[in-house]
C-alpha cells in the first residue's frame, strides 16, 4: 500500500504568531515528507493544514496571542522556503504545497451587531465615621493591619499599595463572613471604604454594566470556552466622545455570560451614555455594538446554552447603489419553539397543553383566554431575543420600494434592483437580536 501513498497532511496549530515556529514546523513534517518518498511512498503534495493567524489587537506582535508578526506573503514565503530547504537537501522534487488556512479566510466576513438596552451601575454603600469605628473594631489583626496600610498608602498617593492593601482587606474580610465574625453590613462596607480611598488618591473609574441583547455561549462561544478576544467597538455615535465605561452582560441567567475582557489588555470598554431608556421598548434611539473576526467559526461553535439560538442574519453585498452596498438577503434566527424542537421537545404539543389550562381555569370570559392563547402562540413564534414591540417589516419595506426582496439601502427609502429572492424567506417580521 506504501504506492498508493500520494499526501502528507498535517496541523501545527491555529494562530501561530511567528513565521519561525511556523518554519520550524513546517521543516519538521518536510523531512516526514522526504523520509515517505525515500521509503518509497509516491508522495506528490503536502497539507500543511492551517496555522494562518489574524491581528486582533492590531499590534503586529509575535509575543501577543491575538496577533501575528507576519504578512501573508511573509507566510508563503516562511511556508516555501521550509520546505524546499529540506527537499533540497534531500534531493526529493518539489512536492504541491495547499494550504487550509480557514480562520484567516473567513474572519473577515461577518460582523455580530447586537444592542445594548440598558445599564446598570454599582453604588458602593456610605460609610458614617460611627460605622468606620465600628467596623474596624471588629477586624482581625491581620485585616487591621491591611486597613491601616491601605490608609497610609492613600495619604502618599501610591496607587499601586492602595490596590494591593484594599484586595488583601477584601479577601480577608469575606474570610471573617464566612466564619461568622463579621456583618453582612460590615462586609457590604468594605468596597464602601475602597471607593472612598480610591476617589481620594484621583483613581476611582467606576465600571457600569451594559446589559446586551445577545447570548455569549450562542454567539461568541471562544470568549467563553478559551478567553479569545475579539475587537468590540461601538457602531453608533462614533463622532462622539464616550463618556463612561462599562463591560457586557448578556441576556443568559449565567455568571460567565459577560465579556469583561477587551483588546489591549482592558477590562472594560469606552462606551456612551445611553439615551433614556435605551432600546428595544424605550422610546429612546437604539444603541448597537459590533464583534468583528468572527468570522464563521463562531457561528458554527455556538450551541443553544440557555436556550438561545443564533442571531438573525442580513447578507450585504457591494453594489452601485446610493451607499455602495446593497441588502441582498435577511433571515430570521430560530424561534422559542425553533429551540425547543432542537432539544427534542415538541412546541405544537406543549402550547396545546398550555391552551387547554388556561381554558381550564380562565373565568372571566372568552376575550381573556384568547388574549393568553393569543400571548402564547406569540411567545412560541418569537425569537428568545428581546424585539421592540413596533418591529420593522423587510417585506413591508421591500413592496413599499416596489421590488421583491432585493434593495438597495437609502436614508430614504430602499431602491429597486436585481432578481428576487425566495418569497417564502421575505415573509417575516424583522425584530434586532
Amino acid at each position: 500500500m506504501l504506492d498508493c501513498l500520494q499526501l502528507l497532511h498535517f496541523h501545527i496549530g491555529s494562530q501561530i504568531p511567528s513565521t519561525a515556529l511556523l518554519a520550524d514546523g513546517i521543516g519538521e513534517a518536510a523531512q516526514i515528507y522526504c523520509e515517505l518518498v525515500r521509503l518509497g511512498a509516491c508522495m506528490r503534495v503536502i497539507d500543511i493544514g492551517g496555522g494562518l493567524g489574524i491581528d486582533y489587537d492590531g499590534s503586529k506582535s509575535q509575543d501577543s496571542d491575538i496577533s501575528v508578526a507576519y504578512s501573508l506573503q511573509e507566510y508563503a514565503s516562511a511556508v516555501v522556503e521550509a520546505v524546499r530547504l529540506v527537499c533540497d537537501r534531500k534531493g526529493v522534487k518539489h512536492p504541491v504545497i495547499c494550504s487550509e488556512s480557514g480562520r484567516a479566510i473567513v474572519s473577515h466576513h461577518s460582523i455580530l451587531v447586537f444592542e445594548a438596552v440598558s445599564t446598570s451601575a454599582h453604588d458602593s454603600p456610605q460609610v458614617s465615621a460611627l460605622g468606620l469605628q465600628y467596623f474596624v473594631e471588629l477586624l482581625t489583626d491581620e485585616a487591621l493591619a491591611d486597613y491601616r496600610n491601605l490608609s497610609a498608602a492613600a495619604i502618599r498617593g501610591d496607587y499601586d499599595t492602595c490596590l494591593l492593601y484594599a484586595e488583601q482587606l477584601k479577601q480577608r474580610c469575606i474570610e471573617q463572613f464566612k466564619e461568622g465574625s463579621l456583618a453582612m453590613e460590615q462586609l457590604a462596607a468594605v468596597d464602601g471604604i475602597c471607593e472612598l480611598v480610591s476617589k481620594a488618591i484621583g483613581v476611582s473609574d467606576p465600571v457600569r454594566t451594559y446589559h446586551v441583547n445577545l447570548s455569549i455561549f450562542t454567539s461568541i462561544p471562544d470568549f467563553w470556552g478559551i478567553g479569545q478576544l475579539f475587537p468590540i467597538i461601538p457602531i453608533h455615535r462614533l463622532d462622539e466622545k464616550p463618556g463612561v465605561r462599562g463591560i457586557l452582560s448578556d441576556l443568559t441567567c449565567d455568571s460567565d455570560g459577560k465579556i469583561d475582557k477587551f483588546i489591549g489588555g482592558e477590562s472594560s470598554l469606552p462606551l456612551h451614555e445611553l439615551e433614556g431608556n435605551g432600546g428595544v421598548n424605550g422610546d429612546c434611539p437604539a444603541y448597537y455594538l459590533g464583534m468583528f473576526l468572527g468570522g464563521a467559526y463562531e457561528e458554527a461553535l455556538g450551541g443553544v446554552h440557555n436556550l438561545f439560538g443564533g442571531p438573525s442574519v442580513v447578507r450585504v453585498s457591494q453594489s452601485d447603489g446610493p451607499h455602495s452596498f446593497a441588502v441582498t438577503r435577511a433571515v430570521p434566527g430560530p424561534s422559542c419553539g425553533d429551540v425547543l424542537r432542537v432539544m427534542q421537545h415538541e412546541p405544537e404539543l406543549m402550547f396545546q397543553t398550555l391552551k387547554h389550562r388556561v381554558e381550564e381555569f380562565a373565568d372571566d370570559g372568552g376575550n381573556s383566554i384568547m388574549a393568553l392563547t393569543d400571548g402564547l402562540a406569540c411567545s412560541f413564534n418569537n425569537m428568545p431575543y428581546l424585539a421592540a414591540a413596533a418591529s420593522c417589516s423587510l417585506t413591508a419595506a421591500a413592496a413599499a420600494a416596489g421590488n421583491n426582496g432585493y434593495y438597495y439601502c437609502n436614508d430614504e427609502s430602499f431602491v429597486a434592483s436585481g432578481d428576487s429572492v425566495g418569497a417564502e424567506e421575505e415573509q417575516w417580521s424583522y425584530c434586532v437580536a
